[in-house]
């Protein structure tokens, strides 16, 4: 027996079944529908566009506060190394402080609340004993902070972000922190501003607390708060809008948004009354110049058929970026709301799910050695200049197997890949995520280690060494390694220079017996 069709929504049939209900609302609308109708949508509209705004607005100085607390945790971790060299984090934090242009001084205090370093424009602060709040509140959290508006004994007003220093045992030194103004025209102050939004609106920032923090018209606040919002309001919300009242009693239509590392919240509201005002003057020039019928029905019908049209260009116009890496997740937010139109959207994403899919398999195959798994050259060589960009010093490890070729002699070539597949395998067992691995042929491998010193660098080797000693190799037995280490900063030795001192390393460990590691 035959199923019964589903009715399928087809471009025909939407363009007539809307023109006729688009006739149909227009001779039983009446004034007031209209009105309600028009003023919720101005209202929503109006909360939105204030939610929007304090989302870009939280997002931007989320931004802002997340690069220059990474900034701040990176520098910290090199003053834990070296935290009683006082000339090292003096410059240390002098460097930061001028490399950065956010930051107008920065201080390395020890958990005592002394200050042990300072920029070159702070030094005067050397031995000084911090007493502020936001002292008190980075040595009692030893955790990130960012501080409340104050007022600094140099009559600087500022906001404080610190983070805590720890040694490499884990153990509390102190904090870095790092001093942003708040004069006008400054970052921060730039950041959070209502210029590019509507003229009546009023933006706040206020804590935890609900205490308001800034005023758009009159900046940050100092000691005394300039009063006070119930967070109650927001529900726990971590993002919204609402209606509530200003600070000056008025009804106000409003947004806001919370930076998730401060935890402030961004508050963009505005009167009301200016909503409704220009609802009354929107509703009366309709009513002045409302045209006929028949033209305000073909107006309706041309606006309702592009709308229809719109998923079938926006499709259309990613069919020439099929092979771009972002054109799935792009077609994917298309509203394919009908029938024709979720075909086709289904028909091109899976033809480009099977085009990336085969692109990703050729990559890999061009940069992978099958055997091991490991990158080949080509791989590394792609790879390898991320690496000596973001690296200042990186560890060198090349190695074969020894008497390899007497293995494929007496063993056949099936063993020789059987040890080389196992040794692949020990090598990843030592190595991190962001190490390159790689087979550069034959039995000869390479280790390039980011961040590591050559001392770590001969750790590993020798652990490695012993642990392919002690391994039983398949149809082998005992498999031995020869191993050349060596250590270089890509920004002062050509990476190729450092290849081929490894190479003598290991040409070293040959000619002196085998099975060991020689650093150089």
């Amino acid at each position: 027996m035959d199923q019964p069709r589903r009715f399928a929504f087809t471009l025909k049939r939407l363009i007539l079944l809307l023109a006729l209900v688009s006739t149909l609302i227009i001779l039983l609308s009446s004034y007031l529908a209209i009105f309600q109708v028009e003023r919720k949508l101005l209202i929503d509209s109006s909360l939105r566009a204030s939610q929007s705004y304090a989302a870009r607005l939280s997002l931007t100085a989320d931004l802002f506060f997340n690069a220059a607390q990474k900034q701040l945790v990176f520098s910290a971790g090199l003053l834990g190394e070296e935290f009683d060299n006082l000339y090292a984090i003096a410059e240390e934090a002098d460097r930061l402080q001028i490399q950065s242009k956010r930051y107008s001084s920065v201080l390395v205090v020890d958990k005592s609340g002394v200050v042990r370093a300072a920029s070159r424009n702070s030094a005067n602060m050397t031995g000084l004993r911090l007493v502020s709040d936001a002292n008190t509140q980075a040595l009692t959290t030893q955790n990130p902070v960012i501080s409340s508006p104050f007022r600094t004994a140099q009559n600087n007003h500022i906001i404080a972000m610190s983070v805590p220093i720890r040694n490499t045992r884990g153990k509390y030194l102190g904090y870095l922190v790092a001093e942003i103004t708040l004069q006008q025209g400054g970052i921060i102050d730039s950041l959070i501003n209502a210029r590019n939004y509507r003229k009546d609106a009023y933006i706040y920032v206020i804590d935890n607390e609900g205490d308001v923090l800034y005023r758009a018209a009159d900046g940050w606040t100092e000691s005394t708060p300039q009063g006070n919002v119930n967070k109650a309001l927001l529900e726990g919300r971590d993002q919204g809008f609402l209606h509530m009242k200003n600070l000056q009693g008025e009804d106000s239509l409003a947004g806001f948004s919370t930076m998730e590392i401060s935890g402030w919240t961004v508050l963009v509201l505005h009167p009301a009354r200016a909503d409704v005002v220009l609802l009354y003057q929107v509703m009366l020039q309709v009513l002045i110049y409302t045209l006929p019928f028949v033209i305000l029905v073909f107006i309706v019908i041309w606006l309702l058929a592009r709308y229809i049209s719109r998923p079938l260009r926006q499709l259309a116009s990613k069919a020439d970026t099929m092979d771009s890496q972002d054109v799935s997740a792009e077609i994917q937010q298309i509203n394919a709301w009908y029938y024709e139109a979720s075909k086709l959207k289904s028909v091109m994403l899976q033809g480009i799910r099977l085009l990336h899919q085969r692109i990703e398999k050729l990559s890999t195959q061009a940069h992978t050695d099958p055997m091991t798994g490991l990158l080949n050259r080509r791989g590394l060589y792609e790879q390898v200049d991320k690496l000596l960009g973001e690296e200042s010093q990186i560890g060198v490890v090349t190695l074969d197997i020894d008497h390899f070729k007497v293995i494929n002699d007496t063993f056949g070539h099936d063993v020789g890949d059987a040890v080389i597949t196992q040794l692949s395998r020990l090598i990843l067992g030592n190595s991190r995520d962001d190490d390159l691995l790689c087979r550069m042929g034959g039995e000869e491998f390479l280790l390039l280690l980011p961040g590591t010193s050559l001392t770590r660098a001969v750790q590993l080797a020798e652990r490695l060494r012993r642990q392919v000693a002690g391994q039983n190799f398949e149809g082998a037995g005992n498999v031995t390694i020869s191993l050349g280490v060596t250590h270089f900063n890509p920004a002062k030795v050509n990476i190729d220079s450092a290849l081929k001192s490894a190479d003598k390393a290991l040409y070293q460990a040959k000619n002196d017996g085998r099975n060991r590691v020689v650093s150089r």
